[in-house]
């Protein structure tokens, strides 16, 4: 194949390489997008002559500057993210250099705009797409500045055909592995840099019902679809727990019902319960959660209720506010480990009236206006008899339970109210239930709140972690209880909330494939110097950041070195004394015997270097190495005719070149 065709379609691939990294991160522009990937495979097949070049390079100006001003504009004016109008000035400019003639010389633009597609890929957070588009590149490249070498030598001497065999190819295209071996390497010990160090915009956040400012049951006349968009991942140390389905992971809380909406008040003084009561009072054993959360257009931190604290080394900082809600300040996706108490009080402690502090009556005792009076005489039919909190509590959310589970909005504006729920339709979504009974518990008087989050989600056997997806978005209840705190009830029947996610087809890939790219997030996205530390010490048998810190002061030896670094000290041994004994490539018979000539003739003092031709090391040894002369020239002729003449030489032949050898390597050892 003609070298500069060659090198053109392996760098034109290394664009695409580019091209598809940075759609693993960011995501493109669609119309700058389809214009790129459109003129690199163009340019796979089609190059125009030096001539039409000139003329499309009127073209490519003034659209560079076009892009140029557009960057200035998002940079200098609207103070955005300046990635990606960057990057699209990067596509052009590829682009046109991929179009360009066979006999430009634009080799290293060509090098430099498809690295820097590479690099701007990193800015965000790129996910496993990148690393397939990463180890793609990294062996184009390999190959590409090997053809490359060899063009320009070969024009420069004038070589009109070079032989490429597989073998060749093959090598170089090795040789990648060992790059990509070395940066590894260099990704594990070089110190980590905090995120966030590229001048970009904000992680792109998901918008998800029920986690804005206000939270609406006027909505009518569609239905509620479903999303399985992945939102947590979440990982338990100890163990998995037994009802992964029945697990409430707890968002955000709303105290303002105005008859439609559910909103935040401004003025909410502290209602929060001691940390001590929940710590002390509730049983059973502390749940430690890793979470692993997507950036949402709200930035709340989701765990299991009660959360007694809350961890984060990738740097946001977890925030406790007045309602009791876990928020956090910083960028990116969120990612740290909530410590919760496992189950709630017993109930017969509950049933007790308990004395202590209450929160704000003016708050969570606050009812609409203009609340229908068949729902506080409701509330108070399904109670009679009943003296405490709890018992009022459980037989208001048995009774919801009877309804019916829809994701059906009401088809018209007059039936989306709470009255004609509770006594006319009778079915509805999450939010009706939730509503309608902390209605009903204020107007007895109980303190209660409506809380959004994520119900259950499914458990990935590939990853060992729970998936949480927007499926699992739902809405509950916390009732109050003097010396305990809020109390999680769920008034909202089994529904088909997960089914249509389960049971699509496409589901069991997408499992996998987000095992994948949890271990790529956890890993390299997240990758910190707590995770290095760890590592090290992992392989020097000292103890981790953790233990370290747990045990300061203490006056107990490290652990010896770790018999993974005995082993890996073996393995390089090994390698070295393989080299040491000639272990190479493995040459042909023919080969491997000249090779011994040329190094006998070294030692003898007449030159033997790589740079000797074979014909020109005879008339060396005819001048200086006497009788060795003529068993060096049977050695060398042998040699030719295998070599370069394409003779398959015969047993015979191989035993007398392998006399004339030994002759040659004898009477050149005895050489004065």
């Amino acid at each position: 194949m003609n070298l500069r065709l060659l090198h053109r379609r392996l760098v034109v691939l290394m664009g695409l390489a580019g091209l598809l990294a940075f759609a693993g991160g960011a995501g493109f522009e669609w119309f700058s997008t389809l214009l790129a990937t459109g003129a690199l495979v163009a340019a796979l097949f089609w190059h125009p002559d030096p001539e039409l070049s000139t003329r499309l390079e009127r073209l490519w100006l003034p659209l560079a500057t076009l892009l140029v001003l557009r960057a200035l504009f998002h940079f200098v004016i609207l103070r955005d993210d300046i990635v990606i109008p960057v990057v699209d000035l990067l596509l052009l400019l590829l682009s046109a250099e991929a179009l360009r003639s066979l006999d430009a010389p634009n080799d290293l633009r060509l090098y430099a705009l498809s690295f820097a597609l590479i690099l701007a890929s990193t800015a965000y957070r790129p996910g496993i797409l990148f690393l397939v588009a990463f180890v793609s590149y990294v062996a184009l490249a390999t190959l590409a500045l090997m053809v490359g070498h060899l063009r320009r030598q070969s024009e420069r001497y004038e070589i009109k055909n070079v032989p490429l065999g597989r073998s060749l190819l093959a090598t170089t295209g090795a040789l990648s592995g060992v790059i990509i071996l070395v940066a590894l390497f260099v990704f594990v010990t070089f110190p980590r840099v905090s995120q966030g160090w590229a001048g970009r915009g904000d992680t792109p956040a998901s918008s998800i019902a029920g986690f804005s400012d206000q939270v609406s049951i006027g909505e009518h006349g569609s239905t509620i679809l479903a999303n399985p968009e992945i939102v947590l991942r979440v990982e338990f140390p100890d163990s998995q727990p037994p009802n992964v389905g029945g697990l409430h992971w707890r968002g955000r809380s709303y105290d303002r019902f105005d008859g439609v909406r559910w909103t935040r008040s401004g003025n909410l003084p502290p209602s929060a319960a001691p940390s001590s009561w929940y710590r002390d009072r509730w049983g059973g054993e502390i749940v430690e959660q890793r979470i692993f959360g997507s950036a949402l257009d709200t930035r709340v931190l989701f765990a299991l209720h009660p959360a007694l604290e809350i961890d984060s080394n990738n740097g946001i900082q977890p925030l406790f506010d007045n309602a009791g809600d876990f928020v956090y300040w910083g960028s990116g996706a969120p990612a740290y480990t909530a410590y919760s108490r496992a189950t709630r009080p017993p109930a017969d402690d509950l049933r007790t009236p308990g004395r202590g502090y209450r929160p704000s009556e003016e708050h969570f005792l606050q009812l609409p206006r203009r609340l229908d009076p068949r729902i506080p005489a409701l509330a108070d039919s399904l109670t009679a008899g009943l003296d405490n909190r709890y018992d009022q509590a459980l037989a208001i959310q048995r009774w919801l339970q009877s309804f019916t589970y829809t994701r059906q909005l009401p088809a018209t504006a007059r039936e989306t109210t709470l009255q004609h729920f509770l006594f006319e339709r009778r079915a509805g979504h999450c939010e009706y239930f939730s509503t309608a009974m902390v209605v009903m518990l204020r107007s007895l008087g109980i303190e209660a709140r409506n809380v959004n989050g994520f119900l259950g989600g499914q458990w990935n056997d590939f990853g060992n972690y729970l998936v949480v997806t927007q499926n699992e978005a739902h809405s509950w209840v916390e009732a109050w209880f003097p010396g305990y705190g809020w109390i999680t009830f769920d008034p909202t029947p089994a529904g088909v909330g997960t089914a249509e996610a389960v049971s699509s087809w496409f589901w069991p890939g997408r499992i996998l494939f987000d095992g994948i790219q949890h271990r790529w997030n956890k890993w390299v996205l997240d990758y910190s110097v707590d995770d290095q530390f760890d590592i090290f010490a992992g392989l020097l048998g000292t103890r981790t950041v953790e233990e370290v810190i747990s045990s300061a002061g203490d006056a107990t030896e490290p652990a010896g070195p770790s018999p993974w670094i005995a082993l890996a000290f073996l393995l390089l041994a090994a390698a070295g004394l393989y080299w040491a004994r000639g272990g190479g490539p493995d040459f042909d018979p023919w080969t491997r015997m000249y090779l011994q000539l040329r190094t006998a003739s070294a030692r003898a003092g007449i030159g033997g270097s790589p740079g000797v031709t074979p014909l020109a090391l005879v008339r060396r040894i005819s001048e200086e190495g006497g009788p060795a002369a003529a068993p060096a020239s049977r050695v060398v002729d042998l040699y030719l005719r295998a070599r370069y003449g394409s003779e398959e030489l015969g047993e015979s032949d191989l035993r007398e070149m392998r006399e004339a050898l030994s002759a040659a390597r004898r009477l050149l050892h005895s050489k004065p």
